[in-house]
């Protein structure tokens, strides 16, 4: 299935997904050393076809990645807070979605915060704890945060951004420490607009680093390998951040 992710991975912000000059086996083990938390949009709009391009992308990627990481990802919804957590397996990963039904709003400034503001509790409670250390020394991988959304947000999500990343660069924390990735489904044109603002100048006019890459729609459906590419490409664009001069 993932034949197509051997290419040369740029890490950039278009559209086209880069090619990976990886093996498959290389392109999985990445993944492994990082927690993937999916926040999946539920609102009503999502209902239909597009909610089952989500399953079915997720539980193709369930399939093979947790074959290489025992941890298993976490999936969380927007709307429904009752449902959601960590799975092992693309049996759990479609039972979860037919679990939810899509219903409401767009509230993913609100989720974000709740998701970010765990885990920089986790973080800086472990660096305060061991002395300044790095949190990976407490057994805490780097976040790589994916938003599957089809439409635009109903609440504020860029002050939640900005707020994460200002406290990520005062703890002084990698540039690695945490990723937000936006991915499109469907081809709702608001949707795509927004998600390009959140990516294009966020940063640079907040002065705070760049935590967010964004995937508006493509003309292509997602699929598990669309995915997968996608999810490097945000990994590998944080790493190349590190090697620049002035970066840590």
């Amino acid at each position: 299935m993932f034949s197509k992710i051997k290419e040369k991975l740029r890490g950039d912000r278009t559209p086209e997904l880069p090619t990976i000059d990886l093996d498959k086996e290389d392109a999985l083990a990445q993944l492994m050393y990082y927690d993937t938390q999916f926040l999946i949009d539920d609102s009503g709009s999502m209902a239909g076809s597009r909610w089952n391009e989500a399953r079915e992308a997720l539980m193709g990627l369930a399939q093979h990645t947790l074959k290489h990481d025992q941890d298993g990802i976490e999936i969380f919804f927007l709307n429904d807070v009752n449902n959601g957590g960590s799975v092992k397996n693309d049996e759990q990963v479609r039972q979860l979605f037919y679990a939810v039904k899509p219903d409401g709003s767009t509230p993913i400034g609100h989720r974000l915060e709740e998701l970010l503001s765990a885990y920089m509790a986790r973080i800086e409670g472990a660096k305060t704890k061991s002395g300044g250390q790095d949190p990976s020394k407490s057994g805490i991988k780097p976040l790589n945060l994916i938003v599957i959304t089809d439409g635009v947000p109903t609440d504020d999500p860029e002050s939640v951004i900005i707020a994460a990343a200002r406290r990520l660069d005062a703890g002084q924390f990698s540039l690695t420490q945490v990723g937000i990735q936006f991915i499109q489904v469907g081809d709702d044109k608001g949707a795509s607009k927004a998600l390009k603002e959140l990516d294009s100048h966020l940063h640079k006019d907040h002065d705070v680093r760049d935590i967010v890459d964004t995937r508006p729609f493509s003309g292509k459906k997602l699929t598990p390998e669309l995915l997968m590419a996608m999810l490097l490409g945000g990994i590998n664009r944080r790493v190349d951040q590190i090697k620049k001069p002035g970066k840590q």
